[in-house]
C-alpha cells in the first residue's frame, strides 16, 4: 500500500511541475519576463538577479586520469616462494592498470543532489566539497534540454558537461532555454517542444525521477 501511495504522490508532483513548466512557458511567450527572488547570504554580480532556487540532481561528465599504484618489492626466500610471489604481484598489478584504464572512460560522475540557484547570468550549483561553482551561459557552448526525461544538459568552453535533473527540470528546462539562446529564439529549441504542445502533464514514455522539489519559485504574474 505504502508503494502504491508513495508512486501517486509522485505521479501528482511529476504532474505538478510540468504544468508549471507549461505556464512559465505560456508566460515568456506572452512576452513576460520572471520577477527577481530575493536571496539572502548571496551575493550576485551588479545587475544579477535570480529566478529560481531549487534542488536539483547534479553530475558531470569526465573520464579520470588513468593513474595507479604499482605494487613492487623484494622477496626473499625459496625459488617457488619468489616466483609465487612475482606472479601475485604481478597480478595485482595488472587488475590495478586494468582497472585504471576503465576509469579513463567517459562517465557521468560526482552524482548528488545539490542546491541551484538560476539567475539572468548563471546557474550556481552548491557543492558539499567544493562551495558553490558558477556555469556561466555566455561559456555554454551546447545545450540539451530534455524535460521529457527529467535532464537538462549543458557543453561549455573550458568546462566537463554538467548535467541536471530532477522535479525542477520542466521549468529549468524553458528559464534555461530562454536565458542561453535569447528572447527571439529559445522557441525554437527542439528539446523543449513537449512543453510548448497543449497537454497537462507528462506525455507517455515520459519516465520517473525521484526527489528534487522546487524551493521559493518566483511567482509568475497572472498565474495565481
Amino acid at each position: 500500500m505504502g508503494k502504491r501511495k508513495d508512486s501517486a504522490e509522485l505521479a501528482r508532483r511529476e504532474q505538478e511541475e510540468w504544468q508549471l513548466g507549461q505556464d512559465w512557458a505560456r508566460f515568456l511567450r506572452g512576452g513576460g519576463a520572471p520577477q527577481a527572488l530575493p536571496l539572502y547570504g548571496i551575493v550576485l554580480e551588479p545587475g544579477e538577479v535570480a529566478y529560481l532556487q531549487t534542488s536539483v540532481h547534479y553530475a558531470r561528465l569526465y573520464g579520470g586520469d588513468g593513474r595507479y599504484n604499482s605494487s613492487g618489492g623484494f622477496f626473499f626466500g625459496g625459488a617457488g616462494f619468489v616466483l609465487g610471489m612475482m606472479a601475485a604481484n604481478a597480478a595485482v598489478n595488472s587488475g590495478r592498470k586494468a582497472a585504471a584504464r576503465r576509469d579513463m572512460q567517459l562517465l557521468w560522475r560526482d552524482l548528488q543532489e545539490v542546491q541551484l540557484i538560476a539567475t539572468n547570468y548563471r546557474l550556481m550549483t552548491h557543492l558539499q566539497q567544493r562551495g558553490w561553482l558558477s556555469f556561466y551561459y555566455n561559456s555554454v557552448q551546447e545545450f540539451y534540454p530534455d524535460p521529457a526525461n527529467w535532464t537538462v544538459t549543458f557543453g561549455f568552453q573550458q568546462a566537463e558537461p554538467l548535467q541536471l535533473g530532477g522535479l525542477a527540470t520542466p521549468t529549468l528546462s524553458i528559464l534555461t532555454a530562454w536565458s542561453v539562446l535569447g528572447a527571439d529564439r529559445w522557441q525554437s529549441e527542439p528539446g523543449i517542444a513537449p512543453l510548448l504542445a497543449p497537454q497537462v502533464g507528462p506525455g507517455p514514455g515520459q519516465g520517473q525521477i525521484e526527489g528534487g522539489s522546487q524551493q521559493n519559485l518566483p511567482r509568475i504574474p497572472g498565474q495565481d
